[in-house]
């Protein structure tokens, strides 16, 4: 990392939806950027249910300073909600700080009125012409929310990633959705330094490969 980089003690992500929204693709790309292209160390799991399509289907991010000494997601500093299903299922790992993100179209009813969200599914189909680009389109937004996230390390990892017949189309979806949270979403998210506390350690909770393909 160079010394503009912001640094961090352990943050997770939880990037969640149904079968056949890319969520295990945007998963890779986000950490394959994060971990290439900003030096830091990332850690993902996914899980997905047994339909391949319409299941639920989630990738999980740990990302840090430092080694990552446990690899998995335990409390959730931001939770990506592609679908209904997805909220009511990991919404109560979230931190009570921690930032919702939906798709105002797909989720229609969440636990909390706190929250931020864009129209995902429907601003790929309408700007972009290709649904199956609504995962890079979170992508955008996620990387405008995550202040340690830098745009162009993140068309960096796209255009490692993915095959040149279709680079055009996520480039022009990643910047549709970095845009569209510049303009609706607010400030980026605000990351506590470590060693400064916040409090919630108290309230820790005891929780006992083209794209539409995953």
């Amino acid at each position: 990392m160079n010394g503009e980089d912001m640094v961090l003690a352990r943050y997770e992500i939880r990037l969640s939806g149904l079968g056949g929204q890319g969520i295990l693709t945007m998963g890779k790309l986000l950490g394959q950027g994060l971990a290439l292209y900003h030096g830091y160390h990332v850690t993902q799991t996914q899980s997905y249910g047994p339909e391949a399509r319409g299941g639920a289907s989630r990738s999980d991010l740990v990302v840090s300073s430092d080694p990552i000494s446990y690899p998995k997601t335990e409390y959730l500093d931001l939770l990506v909600a592609l679908s209904q299903e997805a909220v009511g299922i990991y919404y109560h790992y979230l931190k009570p700080r921690g930032t919702l993100l939906i798709d105002t179209g797909l989720v229609k009813q969440t636990p909390s009125n706190v929250f931020l969200g864009l129209p995902f599914t429907a601003l790929a189909r309408d700007h972009v012409g290709v649904p199956q680009s609504t995962n890079v389109v979170a992508l955008g937004a996620v990387t405008w929310l995550l202040p340690f996230a830098k745009p162009e390390a993140m068309r960096k990892s796209l255009k490692a990633a993915l095959p040149e017949k279709i680079r055009a189309a996520n480039l022009k979806a990643f910047n549709l959705g970095y845009n569209e949270a510049k303009k609706r979403l607010g400030q980026p998210i605000a990351v506590i330094e470590p060693g400064a506390g916040d409090g919630q350690d108290e309230e820790r909770m005891d929780l006992c490969n083209i794209m539409a393909e995953d």
